[in-house]
């Protein structure tokens, strides 16, 4: 086939393929106004070098449906939400490609199927070079990874033509892709699992009030008591809205925690999710690890090994140590598997803070968790665990809480890094710690908790607050410590 018929088919599939996918999605994620903005800003000339924006994180998060959503967009002119038929971006500018349909990679001749396709869409579309064009045009490309030179193509695209505006979604090894003259011409963008607010958007169409995450962030890293009146009203009126459609706070934080990390877990069955979910977790393995850390097949059995390890720990610290003698791996090669797998976003690592641990510190193992509470749930029913007990309960929650703190440190704009309190009995669950001011925050998670522990690491830390989350019905302050009720917490 050649280059124009093909580029004409993608042009002329992509509204009936996107109307579909779209037919039952109500509800966009934040990324979508980034997005759009920067979108505006190009066409209108401003946009400076912002015209490659990258998408990464773990397969089944809605990557694909985000693209979908900003043709859409794109289409209708709406890059302020309000659609403008002045700006509505005709449709032969658009070109929507998927890296892994097989009929792209064959009809492409060269090391780059993106340079390739974006090359012909401009000379056999648009009658034009890259270097001369003289129009805006969109390329908005899935499964980027497929393309083993995605980056060296992007750049390349950046650099003949300044009226190419790119966006590249792909599994989270794209980050490890991009240096430093990359860097430069693109903005990264990590996508992270569903949290409980974005899960109660899309299933149960509950908003809350405006402002609610940005006055949780202020509440719990800057100590803004100023934000707890709005908030204990929008807990009362989420409670309203839910109780108005029959649901219950509790039950739906239960099945978010148990399915709802991934979009598609509010559309199939829990054992067809799950499913769907120990599927990715093999690609992961089978696929991008090699690509990594260049592991050979023969390995897929040591990390998987680990990944159940992992999920089936009892609460606290890990040492690699002690799972490679209980796995008979060799620690080197565990070390690999792990580090591998934090890159993947599979899991996260938390290491101890050993600035006042004392001498023993540096012996402490790191406590991992997954990147949303929804993968340890599969992986253990997985494996027989099909009954939550309390213990099983207080595992979820520390994941769910751990997961959140993750995310808070990569997209509030402010420098934190997360550890956890090294120290034993009087120990809180977490800490935040800003590494220029040296400032911490403890942060404790459970069920039916007392103020004893979040109150010793206060003291032992010298900080200003901490943070218990519990199953409190409002929040309140206590001293220096504020009390968040669990299911509020995921509203950050």
């Amino acid at each position: 086939m050649e280059w124009k018929d093909y580029l004409q088919e993608r042009i002329n599939a992509a509204p009936s393929l996107i109307k579909e996918h779209l037919r039952n999605v109500k509800f966009e994620r934040a990324i979508i106004l980034r997005m759009t903005r920067f979108a505006n800003s190009f066409l209108e000339g401003g946009g400076g070098e912002v015209r490659i924006m990258i998408l990464y994180g773990l397969r089944g998060i809605g990557k694909s449906t985000i693209l979908f959503q900003f043709y859409k967009r794109l289409r209708t002119g709406n890059f302020l939400n309000t659609p403008d038929s002045t700006k509505e971006v005709p449709q032969e500018n658009i070109l929507y490609m998927s890296i892994d349909q097989t009929l792209l990679t064959t009809q492409s001749k060269s090391e780059s199927p993106i340079y390739d396709a974006v090359k012909n869409f401009c000379e056999a579309i648009h009658n034009q070079t890259l270097e001369s064009l003289n129009k805006k045009l969109f390329i908005l490309v899935d499964e980027a990874q497929f393309d083993k030179r995605w980056a060296i193509a992007a750049k390349s695209l950046f650099d003949a033509s300044k009226n190419i505006f790119i966006v590249i979604t792909g599994s989270s090894a794209l980050a490890l892709n991009i240096d430093t003259d990359m860097a430069r011409r693109s903005i990264k963008e990590p996508l992270f699992p569903l949290s409980f607010m974005e899960y109660q958007m899309i299933k149960n169409w509950i908003f809350p009030p405006k402002g609610t995450a940005e006055n949780m962030k202020n509440l719990v890293l800057n100590n803004d008591k100023s934000a707890i009146a709005d908030l204990n009203l929008a807990i009362k009126k989420i409670k309203e809205d839910m109780n108005k459609k029959g649901l219950n706070i509790e039950k739906e934080l239960n099945e978010y925690i148990a399915i709802g990390g991934f979009p598609y877990g509010m559309l199939t069955s829990k054992d067809i999710s799950y499913r769907r979910i120990v599927d990715m977790i093999n690609r992961i393995v089978a696929q991008d690890m090699p690509e990594i850390s260049n592991f050979e097949t023969n390995s897929i059995p040591d990390i998987m090994r680990i990944i159940g390890a992992i999920a089936l720990k009892p609460s606290g610290e890990l040492s690699q140590t002690k799972l490679s003698q209980n796995l008979g791996i060799p620690s080197a090669k565990v070390n690999t598997i792990i580090a591998t797998l934090e890159k993947t976003h599979l899991i996260l690592t938390v290491k101890p803070y050993l600035e006042r641990a004392g001498g023993g510190g540096f012996s402490k193992g790191h406590k991992y968790y997954f990147m949303s509470p929804t993968l340890l749930s599969a992986i253990k029913h997985m494996n027989g665990v099909t009954t939550i007990s309390p213990e099983h309960k207080g595992l979820f929650w520390e994941n769910a809480v751990a997961s959140t703190l993750f995310k808070l440190c990569y997209t509030t704009g402010t420098i934190n890094t997360l550890f956890y309190d090294p120290r034993k009995e009087t120990n809180a669950d977490f800490l935040l710690q800003n590494p220029l001011s040296g400032r911490i925050i403890p942060i404790e998670v459970g069920l039916n908790k007392d103020n004893k522990q979040i109150s010793n690491a206060i003291d032992y830390y010298k900080t200003g607050h901490g943070i218990l989350v519990s199953d409190f019905e409002e929040i309140g302050i206590d001293g220096k410590v504020i009390k968040i009720p669990f299911w509020l917490f995921f509203y950050l």
